[in-house]
């Protein structure tokens, strides 16, 4: 008789196979390595009491080795690039015998297969796949992802509000950690409707090209105009403001290069554009 299991994971939504939040990470470089091991079934990655079902490790990795795997300082950054185009050496293992075969792919194609589901992917022979869209492409498009919030903002009191928009990557604890800090800040101040869209639910065009772990959070706040909620973005975002977290935060950001500051040619020390779209209602 099989065991029984308990699941209680997390797993990132966008990915076809269940691919565990702890491959964070690995996802954020497009590096997967040596012991990483893969589930077509997401009750594979938790213990199992009784007899082990057969067809639950299809994938294992065996190279590159096992390295201090951090994410890149830029959603479009070479190193992340170069990862997704490196070679990568699998076991895959047959459901049935049990027997496995080695393949030689590359991260894209590997990253590919867990996110479509589609097995043509481990083909070593197939095409590589072109690397997705990034952070940076979907903070240019935020603009025409803005009415994506329309239902909340009708359902909000009637009279002054706002919209902030910023671009979230999942996989990256920076990008979670910054997007967290924005939502305390308006919180504190009043009530905030947080809502996440994928680049599909928002209705971008060739939304299904961005990279999977990218949302667009939405934060609508009633009763404060856009000026109100700037100054409280500014508190919690500007390097050169009070909150110490934004040295860390802000090397993190998608929507803007490596060692880029907020400064703007004008001379006004912030610019929430950097950040996110932020408009009144």
């Amino acid at each position: 008789m099989a065991g029984s299991v308990k699941n209680d994971r997390a797993f990132f939504e966008a990915f076809t196979w269940p691919l565990p939040e702890s491959f964070a990470s690995a996802v954020a470089a497009s590096r997967f390595e040596l012991g990483d091991v893969l589930y077509r079934d997401a009750r594979a990655y938790e213990a199992w009491s009784g007899e082990v079902p057969r067809g639950l490790h299809p994938i294992q990795v065996l190279d590159p080795p096992r390295s201090a795997r951090g994410t890149p300082l830029d959603g479009d950054s070479d190193r992340r690039r170069a990862n997704w185009s490196s070679e990568v050496r699998v076991a895959l293992i047959d459901p049935v015998s049990g027997r496995s075969v080695e393949r030689v792919l590359t991260q894209g194609k590997l990253l590919m297969a867990l996110w479509r589901g589609d097995e043509a992917w481990l083909d070593a022979e197939r095409e590589p796949p072109e690397f997705p869209k990034t952070a940076r492409e979907l903070h240019a498009s935020l603009e025409g992802a803005s009415a994506a919030w329309g239902k909340e903002i009708s359902r909000s009191q009637p009279g002054i509000g706002s919209l902030f928009v910023m671009v979230v990557d999942l996989a990256s604890d920076a990008s979670r950690a910054k997007a967290a800090l924005v939502g305390d800040r308006l919180r504190a101040s009043g009530e905030v409707v947080v809502g996440d869209r994928t680049p599909g639910d928002a209705g971008l065009d060739s939304a299904e090209h961005y990279h999977p772990t990218l949302v667009l959070r939405g934060f609508v706040v009633p009763g404060r105009d856009a000026e109100a909620v700037e100054a409280e973005l500014r508190a919690c975002l500007y390097r050169g403001g009070a909150a110490a977290e934004e040295t860390s935060l802000s090397a993190n950001r998608g929507d803007a290069k490596e060692g880029e500051s907020d400064e703007t040619p004008t001379g006004d020390r912030f610019s929430i554009a950097r950040h996110g779209l932020l408009i009144g209602y």
